[in-house]
């Protein structure tokens, strides 16, 4: 199996993405990161919701950092949009998802469409 997206991203640039769900606006937007302890900073993908007017709001994350690569970041945000939540790691450190239903699974398993990550039904 293999992941297959229930949403519909558009672009009019390369650092912002768009989707509507539920009606909703949602915006992936690649910008910079805060910094760390260290001082170091980079750019990431994050969530936001939307301005009203078509644009991310820059006050409004939906998520910390999505990562840096914009196929994983988008396939996280599409969790997150869908009622996923992040829940930590398990002890051997792979990344941990909790499903809609409370069930919680391995990132890579939903991935890779071993775990489907379909909408709930309304």
């Amino acid at each position: 199996m293999t992941w297959h997206s229930h949403l519909t991203w558009t672009s009019n640039s390369q650092t912002v993405y768009s989707t509507r769900h539920d009606g909703e606006i949602y915006h992936l937007w690649q910008h910079g990161t805060r910094p760390d302890d260290n001082g170091r900073s980079g750019y990431g993908w994050f969530l936001h919701g939307d301005d009203g007017r078509g644009f991310p709001r820059q006050d409004y994350e939906l998520s910390l950092t999505l990562g840096s690569v914009l196929t994983r970041a988008r396939q996280k945000a599409e969790l997150l949009i869908l009622g996923w939540q992040k829940a930590g790691r398990d002890r051997r450190g792979d990344e941990m998802w909790r499903a809609p239903d409370g069930d919680v699974h391995r990132l890579a398993d939903v991935l890779s469409g071993a775990v489907p990550h379909t909408p709930a039904a309304p």
